[in-house]
């Protein structure tokens, strides 16, 4: 087993959720994924245990704290231009007039872009760890910290947040009643995932527990302010909390469907996506199950879905599907529902490869 100079090994972590995590936080050894991890060791039976992969965290001997990652590499995916104006990376920005255009967010794991939509010129960077991104009608954007157990909430169109909401727990996905303005956050958990619900996505949080099921994926809400989701317990589950109800309704996932999907209302139906088939589903929900009612086939969509977190989580806007389109930092447009090749690929916005794990559009008001 390789040795590590200068960092101390300890905090044996429960999941590869957990692992990952750390590695983001701590930003040791080069390591961005628990793939990459496991693989610097010969003998990875000895993190075995019970199906489930235990890892250790890192951290320095100076201490146990860790620090954020601060994605100082991604100076060079900034245009000239913006870099000579932007060149403290160490702080978030945003370009003047940021506020009067749509905007995409792609989130990469070490940082959240900001883009001009459907244009995609680099418009900002907050400068914060992001992987699952949402958005609400009003323009705020939401982007849960996992490492920190909290949620930055910013203005459409803004490099701070405007609030941070505090979660207590590992918060993954997250999306906006459109009823209400809720918001809702899955969660790691520590033995059983479990929902929060911000009343007016503010305050504190309401928690929601289903207990068919032990890790939580990505949610969605539809029109009428019902909550949808998925996630694994004895198998892999979709899921329903009613609007006004405190008890999930359970659907059993069949095989063309993946545990993490990313879940969406389109205009007509709740769909969910499955990042490895590179197709999205069209679903009705009936009394004790639900049917495909279409399936939008997706061409050269990438992604890095492995069956953990990091998720895939993916974004319907107005007839257009936006996800990862190559390993370079590519976001593509795609025809929904038609589907089939993309109509439009935005780029440029960080050199080299990247994986987005998250996309979403704020909307100017």
């Amino acid at each position: 087993m390789m040795r590590l100079r200068g960092v101390n090994c300890c905090l044996a972590a429960r999941t590869r959720t957990s692992l990952q995590i750390c590695l983001d936080k701590t930003s040791i050894g080069g390591w961005k994924t628990v793939t990459e991890f496991t693989s610097k060791f010969e003998d990875l039976a000895t993190l075995t245990k019970r199906g489930l992969v235990l890892t250790l965290s890192f951290i320095l001997l100076a201490g146990c704290g860790g620090t954020q990652p601060t994605g100082e590499g991604a100076l060079h995916a900034i245009p000239q231009a913006a870099r000579a104006a932007h060149a403290d990376r160490a702080k978030p920005w945003m370009l003047p007039g940021a506020k009067s255009e749509d905007l995409l967010y792609i989130a990469t794991g070490d940082n959240v872009y900001v883009l001009s939509y459907p244009g995609g010129k680099l418009t900002g960077s907050l400068n914060v760890a992001g992987y699952e991104l949402c958005a609400d009608e009003k323009g705020d954007v939401f982007v849960p910290q996992t490492a920190d157990s909290t949620i930055f909430v910013y203005a459409h169109g803004g490099d701070s947040p405007i609030r941070t909401l505090s979660d207590g727990d590992q918060p993954l996905g997250c999306a906006v009643d459109p009823i209400t303005g809720n918001l809702a956050v899955t969660n790691e958990g520590s033995g059983a995932g479990e929902v929060a619900i911000y009343r007016h996505a503010r305050g504190t949080a309401q928690w929601y527990q289903d207990e068919a099921i032990g890790q939580y994926g990505l949610c969605g809400y539809d029109d009428q302010g019902n909550l949808f989701l998925d996630g694994t317990g004895t198998s892999n589950v979709f899921a329903e909390l009613p609007r006004g109800s405190d008890t999930f309704k359970n659907f059993t996932l069949g095989a063309r469907f993946v545990a993490y999907g990313s879940v969406q209302w389109d205009g007509t139906f709740i769909t969910l996506s499955n990042p490895s088939a590179h197709a999205i589903y069209r679903l009705k929900i009936l009394k004790t199950t639900f049917k495909v009612t279409g399936t939008t086939h997706l061409h050269q969509w990438r992604n890095g879905y492995s069956g953990n977190w990091p998720y895939i989580e993916t974004w319907l806007q107005n007839g257009t599907f936006l996800a990862q389109s190559s390993s370079a930092a590519d976001v593509g447009l795609w025809p929904y529902p038609a589907g089939g090749n993309p109509s439009k690929v935005i780029g440029g916005f960080k050199s080299g490869s990247a994986t987005v794990y998250g996309v979403t559009i704020s909307l100017a008001r």
